[in-house]
Formats: C-alpha cells, sequence, structure tokens
C-alpha cells in the first residue's frame, strides 16, 4: 500500500488487526510503526521473523524513501531526520494518534530520534541493537568488533566495500559476512535464502554512511536522548559486531527510566535468534504503556 507524504509515495504493509472481536465487543490493541535497518535496507528484512508480536498489536511496516517499494528520487535527500519526519507524516496520514516504535538498527537510529522529536504520539519506543552517534559507528570499531567475533577476512571485505575499494554490492556483502549477524552457534543456514528477498540500495548506503551517520557533527543523538520523557525499551547482544553493547549502553544511560535488558551470546539479529526471550519482552513493554482512554 502507498501514502503520498512529503510530496512521494511511501510504500507500508500491515500485519495483525487493530480491532478483534472479543465474544460481543471488539477490543482495540496498539498499533506499532516498524522501522528497518540499512541506511538503503527495506521491511522485508523482518518478514517472518516479527509475525509473532502480530497476535499482541498491528504492525506497520514502512520503507524509507529511496528503499524498498517506496518511491526512488534523491538519495542524497535521506537522513534520520528526514526518514523520521515522513513516518510521522505516514502516521498523520493514517490517522493515527498514539503508536508505539520500534526501530532495529538503523531503523534504532530513526527510533531514538523520533522519540526525542514527537514524544506526544507515542506509548513508547523499542530501541533495539542501533547506535547513538558516529563515534560508535566507527569503521575501525565495527572492523575490531569482526576481528573479535568474527575472522581477518571477514574484517577484509567489510573494509573494503566501506572504504569504497570492493565492487561488491551491500546485498552481496551481507550474504558473505551474514554469519557475524549471529551469535556463535546460531547461525542456520536458512538465512541464507531469507537474505535474499531483501532489496538494498548500496548508493544510498555508502552516501548516508559517509556524509551523516559516521560525521560526528552530524550524528549524535545523546544530547537528544537525555530530554527523552517517554517509555523506552532498549535490547541489546553481548556479541553484536556492528551496533555493539557498549554503543547501547550508552543508549540506555542517556534516556532518563529506560528498560534496558541484554541478550547473552547473541548478535545484531535479535529477532531470529532469541524469539523466546525478546517477545515476551516486547510485549509486556507494551501491556504495561498501552493505554487504550490516552488516544
Amino acid at each position: 500500500m502507498y501514502a503520498k507524504v512529503n510530496g512521494y509515495r511511501l510504500f507500508f504493509d500491515v500485519e495483525g488487526l487493530q480491532y478483534v472481536a472479543e465474544g460481543a465487543v471488539m477490543r482495540e490493541r496498539p498499533v506499532c510503526l516498524v522501522m528497518h535497518g540499512g541506511p538503503g535496507a527495506d521491511h522485508t528484512h523482518y518478514l517472518p521473523d516479527l509475525s509473532p508480536l502480530a497476535q499482541y498489536c498491528q504492525l506497520i511496516y514502512i520503507d524509507d524513501r529511496n528503499c524498498g517499494l517506496s518511491d526512488h528520487i534523491d538519495y542524497t535527500t535521506n537522513t534520520v531526520k528526514q526518514n523520521v519526519e515522513d513516518i510521522e507524516a505516514l502516521r498523520e496520514y493514517l490517522g493515527l494518534d498514539k503508536v508505539f516504535i520500534l526501530g532495529h538498527s538503523y531503523g534504532g537510529m530513526k527510533a531514538q530520534y523520533y522519540a526525542a522529536h514527537h514524544p506526544e504520539h507515542l506509548y513508547g519506543a523499542i530501541i533495539v541493537a542501533t547506535v547513538p552517534n558516529a563515534e560508535t559507528f566507527s569503521i575501525e570499531r565495527i572492523e575490531r568488533n569482526i576481528l573479535r567475533f568474527g575472522s581477518q577476512e571477514l574484517a577484509d571485505l567489510h573494509h573494503a566495500y566501506t572504504n569504497g575499494e570492493s565492487e561488491l554490492t551491500l546485498s552481496e556483502l551481507m550474504l558473505k559476512i551474514l554469519p557475524l549477524y549471529h551469535g556463535k552457534g546460531k547461525f542456520k543456514e536458512e538465512y541464507i535464502e531469507n537474505e535474499k528477498h531483501v532489496t538494498f540500495n548500496t548508493e544510498l548506503n555508502r552516501y548516508q554512511d559517509d556524509h551523516e551517520l559516521r560525521v560526528p557533527e552530524k550524528y549524535n543523538l545523546i544530547p537528544d536522548l537525555k530530554k527523552v520523557d517517554l517509555p523506552c525499551l532498549v535490547i541489546a547482544g553481548d556479541q553484536d559486531f556492528i551496533c555493539d553493547l557498549e554503543a547501547n549502553q550508552e543508549i540506555a544511560a542517556a534516556i532518563p527510566g529506560c528498560e534496558f535488558h541484554v541478550l547473552k551470546g547473541t548478535s545484531h539479529e535479535v529477532f531470529m535468534d532469541d524469539p523466546e526471550i525478546v517477545f515476551p519482552l516486547i510485549t509486556d513493554f507494551m501491556e504495561r504503556n498501552y493505554n487504550v482512554g490516552d488516544r
């Protein structure tokens, strides 16, 4: 489905009902906006991994501009702020008052910004496996983590891609380093096939990493996070190589009253690796912070 917001068509898809029948009455369930990773990936990365949450809430998956099925325009217009403003415009277009947001990886960067700048429309924010600033997303830091949890070969592949010395597309790189995204012993061969249906925008990924996310003067959410007055749940894996545990600890420390959970033996793909832990954490958080009368 499409909505025209801020002059362009944004693709979104829906899983789960907002209203469910309970006998003779209809019960309203919370709506959760799902923000995908990247930059330059799309919402299909979370299919079918997030589907268990649709038993509790309505999930609205959103492709950023220049990503997936949304309009592809000038990719230099993509920033954390612009992506959030597009999503906020979609919330308004859909006639939704208060929602939850769930962001993982680059989606978590958007969720942090959203929580700081549009709290009046949120019940709460679920911020998963991400980073708060350019320092915690540096190439050097990621490559140290690859050596810690992976190998020199994988570190060299990542180094060549991020420094523009490789002809690999982002999709090709992801397939080669995919085991790094899962905790030791948690990677399954079927994940390779799952990854192939994700559409990646390599040019956007390179541009936004180099011109925003790894530029300290342009990407630092810590001052914003300190002002957040909103229930927030932060989830991290202790073997995450790309958005490491320490980065998520900084996020949790900056947000007043934040709930923080660390998953042992887990890397970046927490929804695949630890669904039996992650989904109860999220549904409990929603249950405690959802007030159907507060609309």
